[in-house]
Order: structure tokens, then sequence, then C-alpha cells
């Protein structure tokens, strides 16, 4: 690594000189100072400028230095910004958005285990393995087409996708990751300010469309919280907190220097988590402090509602701009449908011939479960098979017997996807490109000639037998906070307490309900409840 990067500053050190000279820097004093044949901090004229002591001068004067240097020298790829950030790539290397896996220490049964991103089965695309010229458009790298990918190579982590300050960065669909030719790769290197804290439409554009489109996958992430109102989202929103997303999710520093290691917090559902999440409390206080003197003070202190989360009040629904799948049904895959149905509340294709029917929603109301910040995940060759149906692929850990778990909202995602009903396991079949072999389902269309790829590809054995099973999917809600005069239970008590008693929305046996304690439930294997009761309890 560093001969090369010897190699490269040897080479371009003339025209870093040229730079500083064509901006006029080079030969400007520093203010106060005679010209004693040095510049700003200390230069000497007659010396090569460094990219250290280019750093330097930049910070004195107040200069771009990214818009500065690429102005005259050209962007060449990430050995262009390991020049000067050789230590950083390297940090790069260890991030969960480059490697894909982690410590899987939130996975039920899997603790001290290392996957992630590149071995979880979904019911969105369904896995990564065999069809990465497709899937790795939002990966944190370029070059990642199949599993000879080179994951120790600093040179093959790409620094633009966020640290783009431009808004003009993007990746080839189909590329593997790299950029179409119709961007300025020197413009958006120019833009990058020091420092460069990724832009909330850095972070959204791979977020907001994980699953194949625009808020598919998550449902409270899509393209308009680029630049959105309070009403659809109270902390991003523009003319409410408009804060960017890393001022939650936290980028992790080394503890000895403080430099930003690349590690970013608050994926817990892949299990990486690589740095501290802010929680509701660290910016809004405690529960009884936020809420003094609202209706929803007397059910707190009550301790009606202690073990709820911030999320399922202030986040009632979810996809209420933009609408998110709910259900993928890959078994109808393969047929000529012309025209092409629509759904007429969304406009969205509710058909793809390369991937089945699916139902797109507005105004989703979350699912309520507990979770103690704890997972079950299906995992390729680890786990991955099945008794009965529908197939949990991943779903939150927790009861109201466990002190540590606390109620929080999830949307659910269901559908079908093929499976090996000879073996009884939910294999991957090669869906896209080369990689996985010469028989791609979006080629062939033949889903027996797919899996026999995708097994061969996991190294998973195939009986020869497939089918298509359901499966479900719940995925964490913490976007689209609304305003609070939206919050559930909004209102002097107990206004307001129908928006989730005596509804049908809630699955109370989910929450270790026989029913709605209004409507007479109790907890499951208790006595029968006095909640009602002013003064009583919860069981």
């Amino acid at each position: 690594m560093k001969a090369r990067l010897s190699a490269v500053l040897h080479s371009n050190a003339v025209l870093i000189t040229a730079v500083l000279l064509a901006f006029g820097l080079l030969l400007l004093p520093m203010a106060g100072q005679a010209d004693g044949g040095k510049v700003a901090g200390g230069i000497e004229k007659s010396k090569l400028v460094t990219p250290e002591d280019f750093l330097e001068y930049a910070s004195i004067n107040d200069v771009n230095i990214h818009e500065l240097y690429f102005s005259t020298i050209l962007y060449e790829g990430t050995d262009s910004c390991l020049m000067c950030h050789e230590k950083e790539g390297l940090a790069a290397l260890q991030m969960g958005h480059f490697k894909w896996e982690g410590k899987t220490d939130r996975i039920v049964g899997l603790e001290g285990q290392t996957h992630g991103k590149k071995d979880l089965l979904n019911n969105f695309c369904i896995a990564i393995p065999s069809n990465e010229g497709r899937c790795t458009q939002c990966h944190a790298g370029i070059g990642y087409k199949d599993d000879t990918f080179d994951f120790e190579d600093p040179g093959n982590v790409d620094c633009l996708v966020c640290h783009d300050q431009s808004g003009t960065y993007s990746k080839a669909p189909t590329e593997a990751g790299a950029p179409p030719l119709t961007v300025d790769l020197n413009m958006v290197a120019r833009s990058i300010a020091l420092g460069g804290e990724p832009t909330r439409k850095a972070c959204i554009s791979c977020h907001a469309n994980a699953g194949g489109g625009d808020n598919v996958k998550h449902g409270d992430i899509s393209m308009s919280m680029v630049s959105t109102t309070r009403e659809y989202d109270v902390h991003m929103g523009t003319d409410g907190a408009d804060l960017k997303c890393t001022a939650c999710h936290d980028a992790n520093h080394d503890p000895k220097t403080g430099a930003v290691n690349h590690g970013n917090a608050g994926m817990s559902l892949h299990s990486v988590n690589e740095g501290e999440m802010k929680v509701c409390a660290d910016c809004h206080g405690s529960q009884q402090k936020i809420h003094a003197g609202t209706g929803a003070e007397d059910m707190i202190s009550e301790g009606w509602h202690e073990r709820l989360a911030c999320q399922v009040c202030h986040i009632p629904a979810i996809a209420r701009k933009t609408s998110t799948k709910t259900e993928w049904y890959w078994s109808d895959a393969g047929q000529t449908i012309d025209p092409i149905p629509v759904d007429p509340a969304t406009g969205r294709p509710t058909y793809d011939k390369k991937k089945g029917s699916f139902v797109w929603s507005n105004n989703v109301r979350p699912v309520l479960r507990y979770s103690n910040g704890t997972w079950t995940r299906k995992v390729i060759g680890v786990n991955d098979g099945y008794t009965s149906e529908p197939i949990q692929l991943a779903e939150p850990q927790g009861s109201y017997e466990d002190p540590e778990a606390m109620i929080y909202p999830f949307k659910k995602m269901v559908g079908t996807q093929p499976v090996d009903t000879g073996n009884k396991t939910v294999l991957v079949p090669h869906l896209f490109g080369p990689a996985g072999g010469p028989n791609p389902y979006w080629g062939k269309f033949d889903w027996n000639l797919a899996m026999i790829d995708g097994a061969a590809y996991t190294g998973r054995p195939y009986s020869g037998e497939y089918g298509f099973a359901a499966t479900e999917m719940l995925l964490s809600v913490n976007h689209e906070v609304a305003p609070k005069e939206e919050a559930l239970g909004y209102g002097p008590f107990p206004d307001g307490c129908v928006d989730c008693h005596t509804t049908q929305d809630i699955e109370w046996d989910k929450l270790g309900w026989t029913d709605d304690p209004f409507n007479g439930g109790d907890r499951v294997g208790s006595a029968p409840s006095a909640f009602l009761d002013p003064k009583g309890k919860l069981d």
C-alpha cells in the first residue's frame, strides 16, 4: 500500500504545486508575515508541496482542499482518495457497509459468529449469493460481482457513494456497484467538504431503494425524505429539526485517537452494531418529563404503558407519502401479462414477470411485538431449514415476562418464495447475471435451473424438488415520526384510548393477551385483569 501511495504522490507532486499556482496561492505569504521564501504554514516555495503541506495550507487559508485539488488533478478512482486518506481507507475495510457481515451477537443461537447481508435470507430479492452484480448496486464498494471480490483491498472501497456532497453521484443498477459513465466523478470529488460527513441524500439513496425500488423494503424510508416536511417526519423535515441521518446513527470513533473508523450505529437487524445509536431519551428526556401536563402523563404514571417504546405512539403509520410493498408472491412469476396491472391507489405495478405479484400499501399501521433487541434470522447453510409455514425469516425476540423487552412497532412483510421441498430448506435461486451460472431465472424463467445454479453457488444440496412456501419478515420501524398532534392517544384521557383499544388493529395474542383488555381480555395464564381500575395493575 505505502509503495503504491508513494509512487502516486511522487508523480503528482508537480501537479499539486501547479494547482496552488493556478489558484494564486503558492506565492501568498501568511497574513502579517513578510515573504521570506515561504507561504502560509512555513512551506518553502523551493520544495514540492506534499498532501500534508497542502492540507495545512488549505486549512489556514480557508480553502476547500478537495475543490482545489481535483480542479487540476483528475480523479482516478479510490486510489485518488487513498493518497491522503490511507488510514481511513484501511478503517473502511472493517465497516459493515463494506463487509456486509459482522459479529452476530444479536441473533439468537448464532452469538459470536460472523454473518450479515452476505448470507441472510429475506423475502424481497431473497439473498445476495449468485446475484451480486445486481444486488451490490448499493454496496459501499466497486466491483463486487461475485464471491471472488477482495474485501482486503482498500482500493475496492467506494468513497464517493457516502461522501458525495453534490447530490449527483449514483450507481448503475447492474454494474456491481460502479457508477454510470454519465457521472462527473471529478465534480463529485470537488464537492466533498473537509470531513465529508454524509448528506441525507447519500444515505437515503441506498436505503430507500433497498428491495428493488423506492420504499419497497423498509416502509419508513423513502426518497421523498431527502427533502420533506415535518408533517411526514419531524426529525428530517426541512421545516422541522432538519437532521442528517448521522445525527442519530452516530459513527464510531477510535477510543485512542478519536478518529472516525467508519463504523455506523443502528444496524441491529443485521446484528452488526458499530456505534452508539441515539435513543429518544437522549434528546427528549424521560417519558414522564416529555409528557408532563398531557393526557399521556396519567397513563404512563399509572404504569399502564411503561412498556411501550416511544415509536409505538409517535409513528402511527408508515408509507404515509410513498407506498411500500407489503406482500410479494414469487410463485406468480414467469407469466406474460399484458397490460401490466397497476394498483389504482398508488399507481405502482402489481406484477412483474421477473418477480411475481405484489401488494402496495399506504398509511400502513405497524404491527406490535415485544423486543429485547435480539432476533431470530434465517442464514444460508446455517439454519435455513423449515418445518412449518409461514417461515419466519426475521423476528424480534422478547415477551411480557422478559423485563428487558418493550413493545415496538414493525413492518410485517409476507409472501411466497422458492424452497427445496425435498430437503425442506430455503434455497437461494440464481436470479441475475453470469456469476451464479448459465441459467439465471431472469434469463431462462426456469425455476428448477435457477435452483440448481443457486444451490451449487452457495454449496447447498438440492433435491431436485422445488415449490413455494409462505414466509414472513418483521422490519424495525423508526422513521416517519409524526407531529405530536398525530400521535396515538393524543388528547385528554381517556378519549385517545380508542386509537388502540376497541379497534381490530392490534394482535393482542402476540402481546400476551387473550384479547383487548378493554374487551375483557386477560394476560395469558394469569388471573383476571384489573386493567380498567385506575388504581389497578396491568395483570
